[in-house]
């Protein structure tokens, strides 16, 4: 269990990190404009922290895209279970 939240944790964060550097943001920008403490996003970019469902409502909207897309592949990482 602890191994798959670790696996979501960190697709999460790749997804939030890809199209935080794909829109040239930087880490502190789009902490400002979410609303989250750098050292939070900084985290929950390297998988470390799990964002709260309200963070990624935050960082979607900064980001130009839905909720659900900062979810891409996780379903993939915790492999037939999920589905």
């Amino acid at each position: 269990m602890h191994s798959e939240i670790n696996a979501v944790g960190s697709r999460i964060g790749e997804n939030i990190r890809g199209r935080r550097e794909g829109l040239l943001f930087t880490l502190e920008e789009l902490s400002r404009l979410a609303d989250l403490q750098e050292h939070t996003l900084w985290r929950i970019e390297r998988g470390t922290t799990m964002p709260t469902v309200l963070n990624l409502v935050h960082l979607a909207a900064v980001l130009k895209c839905r909720p659900g897309d900062l979810l891409d592949g996780v379903s993939a990482v915790l492999g037939d279970e999920a589905r």
